[in-house]
């Protein structure tokens, strides 16, 4: 009988052991998010809109390779817009002034790298960093009066990021991030600046789904 009973209790610890193990690992499996995202302008960005941009949204999936890495795609859009009843723009052949209405819309489209510091889904926070990497198709427009500029490129970029995801239980996690995007200069500027680059940050909250 009490071999019985520690065969029985040396199963149970191996049961739990072998879960535990299994439910910690990630290599194979796959992080797919969703987020709401505001936009802080800096930098020559800021000089053109200095006002945050409240529309914007996030798509990523990432899966893992190891435990602890995983690499994925990113594709957002971030919108900063304002209107002034008496503004006034420097262009490379003078001064715009009167009412005027300006625009900014960044869609960012990247492959990203990202450390995870813990090793599993079991963990209540999965804090991680990432490494973006891609382009940016920013349209800027500026409106005076009935006349309109616009402005669009494509951009090479890159995008440090942090976040961390709160993990809900049955596959379901709500995410914290923060990027800073950095566009380098391509094209003409519209203004009167000698480049073209645009830098942002990017504000994230939203809902993964981890499997």
């Amino acid at each position: 009988m009490n071999k019985i009973k520690y065969i029985f209790l040396t199963l149970l610890i191996l049961s739990a052991f072998t879960t535990d193990s299994f439910s910690q690992t990630r290599r194979g499996g796959y992080i797919a998010s969703l987020d709401y995202s505001m936009t802080f302008n800096v930098g020559r960005s800021s000089d053109y809109l200095s006002n945050p941009g409240l529309w914007g949204g996030a798509m990523e999936i990432k899966s893992f390779t190891k435990n602890n890495i995983a690499v994925g795609v990113l594709i957002g859009l971030n919108v900063v817009s304002k209107q002034e009843e008496n503004g006034s723009t420097e262009l490379k052949n003078g001064l715009i002034t009167g009412p005027q209405a300006r625009y900014l819309n960044y869609s960012p489209v990247m492959a990203s790298v990202g450390y995870y510091f813990n090793k599993g889904y079991r963990n209540k926070t999965i804090p991680y960093i990432q490494a973006n990497v891609g382009a940016y198709y920013i349209w800027q427009r500026l409106q005076v009066g009935a006349n309109i500029i616009d402005n669009d490129n494509w951009h090479f970029g890159a995008a440090p990021q942090v976040g961390v995801i709160f993990n809900l239980g049955k596959n379901v996690g709500f995410n914290i991030s923060g990027r800073y995007n950095y566009a380098f200069s391509a094209g003409e500027p519209l203004g009167n600046a000698d480049n073209n680059s645009y830098s942002f940050i990017s504000a994230n909250i939203g809902f993964s789904y981890l499997k």
